[in-house]
């Protein structure tokens, strides 16, 4: 049943009392992903999707009042003019002109406040009386993609890292660069954050998952302002907590993790255009010291730079929550170092100003450490997982955690590369992140995907086992039920398959 104006469709959002409309657009073929969640069997990850051909997506348009300003104006989501891609890499299939590749993604782009009402051939949808459509041509549509790891927040510091040295040259340069921040007029901050909508408006991003500890307002206003969803994970870092009044506090205290600015999200809540259902509204949460968000999440930043009591409170935390926990996870040899051995460069570096006295490494690499502290189970978002063996893998597969590839990211740092490959074939779920501007040369998730597949150890992942790890993993993996496939009730987020996935896959004609 479609959605009627101030209903509530479960597991999906509240949508406030508004006017709407019915609209559509046809393409050429649409890959709708239905039914499919997080692949554990390699077989479901690498088999062929269903195809619809000339078909329509009918979409309910959303009205914010009555004066009928709709919220289908977003504006035109284009290809970044100096975006490092291959020439007509992210062209759609079909769309040769850039007219014409401009005028689809347009069109897609004004629909992204809408919810799918049908998918339905287009012999089905000329029954239809008095919904105009859209014709995009020979166009190949698939679920917009789900970028699930990104640090908005620091999009004013890209170029500016050192990269290709390692873990440690690159966080010092990092920490030095954050520590000016100050300096750093709020105007460019705004400008890298509109920057950064923009490119992951060019994809077709439908959701983010956001790492942030300064600036989560700027962030959600930021992607409102673009349609693109957003997670907010808070991340928990070091070994020394304070309660809000100042006070200190137990690392097992969950209202003395959440940074401050997490405050600032809450109260934006209510310029927000539909609210994500389950926890309506800002409103207070058990072990928190002020109303969140309910799209926010407390987040652990590492094995390394935090407390494991800590890790652990903030992990139950999302359990009592139903929200997702995220936490860097085995991303370079440092991390192996130090955790294993308690020395080594990372070592030395976090003995400055973030271990406490009479520090003990744990003596364990960092997966079994993880699972030893309850750390991963279906309900973690393990981000990057570069630094396994063959018994992380097992392990990482038995526990149902989701794992995060960010391969352009590990590879402009210099840490290594995911065994992405084995991962799959051991049932890990798989999903993918662009990381942060700081690390990468943008926040294009098919440039992701293409990095991935030219990989060694993910040249051999099929082109429909990319395409799901776009879509309908990363939905899975930020446990969100009204994106990743193009379904009735789900958001009317949707991307155009560009032309060398076309090809891969033999969608094109």
């Amino acid at each position: 049943m479609p959605p009627v104006p101030g209903a509530t469709v479960p597991g999906l959002y509240t949508q406030p009392p508004v006017q709407t409309m019915l609209i559509a657009v046809r393409a050429r073929r649409v890959i709708p992903l239905a039914g499919e969640g997080p692949a554990r069997d390699p077989r479901d990850l690498f088999s062929p999707p269903r195809v619809l051909d000339d078909h329509v997506v009918v979409i309910r348009g959303v009205f914010l009042d009555g004066a009928g300003q709709a919220a289908l104006t977003d504006g035109a989501c284009t290809t970044p003019p100096d975006a490092n891609v291959p020439d007509g890499a992210n062209a759609p299939d079909g769309v040769g002109a850039p007219n014409g590749a401009d005028g689809a993604a347009r069109v897609l782009s004004g629909l992204r406040g809408g919810v799918i009402e049908a998918v339905e051939p287009m012999d089905a949808f000329r029954r239809r009386a008095g919904v105009p459509l859209s014709d995009l041509g020979e166009v190949t549509l698939t679920p917009g993609v789900v970028n699930c790891h990104t640090h908005l927040e620091l999009s004013h510091l890209a170029g500016r890292t050192v990269l290709g040295g390692g873990f440690v040259p690159w966080v010092k340069s990092l920490l030095s660069l954050v520590a000016a921040g100050a300096e750093t007029p709020p105007d460019v901050r705004a400008a890298a954050l509109t920057e950064a909508a923009r490119q992951l408006a060019a994809c077709h991003t439908a959701h983010v998952g956001d790492i942030t500890a300064v600036a989560p307002a700027a962030v959600h206003r930021a992607m409102q302002a673009a349609s693109i969803g957003c997670s907010h994970f808070a991340e928990v870092f070091g070994y020394r907590f304070t309660t809000p009044d100042g006070e200190p506090a137990a690392p097992a205290d969950t209202a003395a993790l959440w940074p401050r600015a997490m405050a600032e999200l809450a109260s934006d809540l209510a310029a927000d255009d539909i609210v994500p259902s389950g926890p309506t509204g800002a409103s207070p949460a058990p072990g928190a010291p002020f109303p969140l968000h309910p799209d926010a999440a407390l987040a652990g930043h590492s094995l390394y730079s935090t407390h494991p009591v800590a890790l652990a409170a903030a992990r139950r935390w999302c359990e009592r929550n139903h929200r997702v926990f995220s936490m860097h996870l085995a991303e370079h040899p440092d991390e192996v170092e130090f955790l294993t051995t308690g020395r080594g460069a990372l070592a030395d570096l976090l003995a400055v100003r973030v271990l406490p006295p009479g520090f003990a490494a744990p003596g364990m690499r960092p997966v079994p450490y993880a699972a030893d502290l309850g750390l991963l189970d279906e309900g973690t978002l393990a981000v990057h997982c570069v630094q396994l063996d063959a018994s992380d893998i097992r392990l990482l597969a038995e526990s149902g955690a989701h794992v995060c590839l960010c391969p352009r990211s590990n590879a402009a740092i210099s840490v290594g590369t995911a065994p992405a490959r084995a991962l799959a074939a051991a049932g890990t779920p798989l999903c993918l992140g662009t990381d942060s501007l700081a690390s990468n040369h943008d926040l294009d998730l098919w440039n992701e995907a293409r990095a991935l597949r030219d990989l060694p150890a993910g040249h051999d992942l099929p082109p429909a086992a990319l395409l799901r790890l776009l879509t309908v993993g990363g939905a899975a993996a930020l446990g969100r039920g009204d994106i990743g496939a193009i379904v009735p009730g789900r958001r009317a987020r949707l991307a155009l398959l560009p032309q060398d996935f076309s090809q891969a896959l033999g969608t094109t004609p």
